[in-house]
């Protein structure tokens, strides 16, 4: 590269590679001008021979050869130059009140590089207010070595996305830095408190794309793209992250059953069951393209449906779904089948559902003519049914099914602006509920309208009016929303991704609980078997559990006492629940141990006796 200065003349080029940078009036910059080496070198500029004139070269480091220099920085007083390198950095301090060499080379820990994020850029590093620390924000970490010894001290997880920026605050008394970071966050630093204690909130480092509860255990179990992770909603801690390949994991699916002691995921292209105590996977079968999985009959059997991707090119294509129905942990396969769909590439796949009964699986499928229907299957055999079409109820394009929860005869065909109820016995067309979303009560008489653009509104399903409105009709633009009831009927739910605003309203009188504002993006969540809480799940990875705090209840205070943060005891009394979960699983051990050898001995003493008797 050549350096070419014509504000104020012409001055000769000045050859140089890998990074420059100047003072504040221009006059002077440094540069790795050294063939062949990564060595930094001082110029001054020369007015009357326009050339700039090499004062010095920099005090050498002992890999300046073949540690490439990938950006130069000064201060904001010219006095500290930062050199940024793939494997560290290089800091050379030009004041002669310093209390360590005039050049530091800091390495960064082993699997950890700076990378060029543009033309003469990377990854930035400070110092302390008292030039004691060095602190550099690599990746989502932010790394503090000490200067007298140039050893890494401190690692902190500081953001869930890359570091773009970091700058120093240290004016007057603050000691301070500030990072800037692609998930659209800016932290302040305190220098002077970053050695105390950190208490991590534990969380994964993709996003949460769904989430199962257990009812009785206080267990959740995410899916992510690479993992399952299972979660003790007590203490908000993730105690296990499941994946049978550890390296290329991609998991689609992740559901518990309602004891919590089965875990079934989709992992690419095998369908898995868990054994939460140990996890260990106890069964495993190819089964590519699932797109849905649902438990049935109380959690002892497992529906798994898949289809194959669309071609690459190709918009719609009539295609295959196969099911699967699976007994529960040992994988046995009850019956399966196929039917065909019409595939559109970039629309959701429609999940099925099972009748309120537990009698029928209902799906939307394709005919003949390749439009859209309903296949009704009995869920017990996997015997077909019949189809009914949708001429009758003039819809052409199914959004969704949902059963209904006080008939186990009746199934609602969704599309993006009404319902229409199907019984599926008669194959008769009932009614359309309009502005319909599919939120239902377990009533069956209640649903809810919640359009993209705003609104929220608790519509009667038998007549399809507006019984009672949450949120007037505003116009705030069109955004994502997420809303539905909570598990007991008692609340709705309204997640707005403008607002980024979770807000809670009593289904009774529409009066607002909460309006929760969430710290990321909302993809999941699940309410718990009590009604009581939610749990959420973010795009940065964070799973939240929060209370529903209804002042109208009596019971609430008593039911806030009795969380785990308001407990002193509590953690003496979790360590006491999991020396007995240790003690009674080595017993189950060694009564399982014992049977097998008793076994095996009397297998030999039978072969003994026949030998004998020949």
């Amino acid at each position: 590269m050549s350096l070419f200065l014509h504000s104020e003349g012409d001055f000769e080029y000045l050859e140089f590679h890998s990074a420059i940078v100047f003072i504040k009036d221009k006059s002077v910059l440094y540069a790795c001008t050294t063939p062949d080496s990564y060595q930094v070198s001082k110029y001054e500029k020369n007015n009357e021979s326009k050339i700039w004139y090499k004062l010095e070269d920099l005090p050498r480091t002992s890999n300046d050869d073949t540690e490439a220099i990938l950006q130069l920085k000064l201060d904001k007083h010219d006095n500290i130059l930062f050199g940024t390198t793939n494997n560290g950095f290089v800091i050379w301090d030009f004041n002669e009140e310093r209390n360590y060499e005039n050049v530091v080379s800091l390495s960064l820990p082993y699997g950890t590089r700076n990378i060029t994020t543009k033309m003469s850029q990377s990854n930035s590093i400070t110092l302390s207010a008292h030039k004691n620390y060095a602190i550099a924000g690599v990746r989502k970490n932010l790394y503090v070595w000490s200067m007298e010894s140039k050893k890494l001290v401190k690692v902190l997880d500081a953001h869930f996305g890359r570091i773009i920026q970091l700058e120093p605050l240290t004016v007057g008394n603050w000691n301070s830095i500030v990072t800037s970071s692609i998930d659209r966050t800016a932290k302040v630093w305190n220098i002077n408190n970053i050695f105390e204690t950190v208490h991590v909130i534990d969380r994964h480092e993709l996003q949460v794309d769904s989430i199962s509860l257990s009812d009785n255990l206080s267990l959740a179990v995410t899916a992510t793209r690479n993992c399952v992770g299972v979660w003790d909603l007590r203490v908000g801690k993730l105690t296990a992250k499941l994946a049978d390949s550890p390296l290329g994991a991609i998991v689609t699916h992740a559901i518990i059953t309602p004891d919590g002691k089965y875990i079934m995921s989709a992992e690419s292209g095998n369908i898995l069951i868990w054994l939460r105590l140990t996890q260990q996977v106890i069964f495993k079968e190819e089964q590519p393209g699932i797109r849905q999985l649902t438990l049935v009959d109380n959690g002892t059997k497992i529906i798994s449906i898949s289809k194959p991707s669309n071609p690459p090119g190709t918009d719609c294509v009539r295609t295959v779904a196969t099911v699967c129905v699976r007994e529960i942990p040992n994988g046995e396969m009850v019956y399966s089948f196929e039917y065909a769909v019409r595939s559109i590439t970039g629309v959701p796949f429609r999940p099925a559902v099972v009748t309120s009964d537990n009698q029928h699986l209902v799906m939307s499928g394709a005919d003949k003519t390749n439009r859209d229907c309903i296949f009704v299957y009995n869920a017990q055999n996997g015997a077909f049914v019949h189809r009914i079409a949708l001429k009758m109820c003039a819809i052409k394009d199914v959004a969704g099914l949902v059963a209904m929860p006080h008939k186990g005869h009746l199934v609602a065909v969704m599309t993006t602006d009404k319902g229409a109820i199907i019984d599926i016995k008669s194959k008769k067309y009932l009614r359309t509920v309009p502005k319909w979303g599919g939120s239902i009560t377990k009533d069956g008489k209640y649903g809810l309208y919640a359009p993209s653009r705003g609104g929220l509104e608790l519509i009667e399903l038998k007549k399809g009016q507006t019984f009672r409105t949450f949120i007037p009709k505003v116009a705030e633009g069109v955004f994502s929303i997420i809303c539905r009831f909570n598990s007991t009927d008692e609340y709705v739910l309204y997640y707005h991704s403008g607002r980024k605003t979770l807000r809670v309203f009593r289904t009774s009188d529409a009066e607002i609980v909460a309006n929760y504002r969430v710290q990321a993006e909302l993809t999941a969540v699940e309410s718990t078997p009590d009604g009581k809480a939610l749990v959420l799940g973010t795009v940065d990875g964070c799973v939240s559990v929060l209370a529903i705090v209804d002042t109208s209840k009596d019971d609430m205070n008593q039911y806030l006492s009795e969380m785990p943060s308001r407990d002193e005891e509590w953690k003496k009394k979790v360590d006491k629940m999991k020396a007995q979960t240790r003690f009674k699983a080595v017993g189950s051990i060694a009564r399982l141990s014992t049977t097998f050898s008793n076994e095996a001995n009397n297998n030999q003493i039978t072969e003994n006796e026949t030998v004998n008797d020949n």
